[in-house]
């Protein structure tokens, strides 16, 4: 079972990965924007962290690069999640160290897929 950090600010996806990832044998945590997110993924220990590309007050893009930065949490596993995906957010999210950017809206098969080629064997 993974420990997955959600940080989005639409309610509905918070709502909705909080609710189904608990299905696929994941535990979740949600922040509402990218300052609680990246307070939370420093207070506590998650396997994968799930994030927005646009938030007010720290993007997603900003909390993957400072959890990069992050000696202890470098290593972690990051999705960048967008509505809008192009060529440049996808080259962003890899300057910035994101492993993948999910597509909103995903079907649940489609995250599952990702997690499992992002999360460590046995996680």
């Amino acid at each position: 079972m993974a420990r997955i950090l959600v940080i989005d600010d639409n309610a509905s996806i918070r709502s909705a990965l909080e609710l189904g990832l608990p299905g696929f044998g994941h535990s979740v945590t949600v922040a509402h924007d990218g300052e609680a997110g990246l307070k939370l993924a420093e207070a506590q220990w998650v396997d994968l962290v799930l994030l927005d590309v646009e938030m007010p007050r720290m993007g997603g893009l900003a909390v993957c690069e400072a959890l990069k930065r992050d000696p202890v949490r470098r290593h972690l596993p990051v999705l960048l999640m967008t509505g809008r995906p192009s060529p440049e957010i996808a080259i962003l999210a890899q300057k910035a160290g994101a492993l993948a950017v999910v597509e909103k809206p995903f079907t649940w098969e489609e995250l599952m897929e990702h997690f499992t080629r992002c999360l460590p064997a046995g996680v």
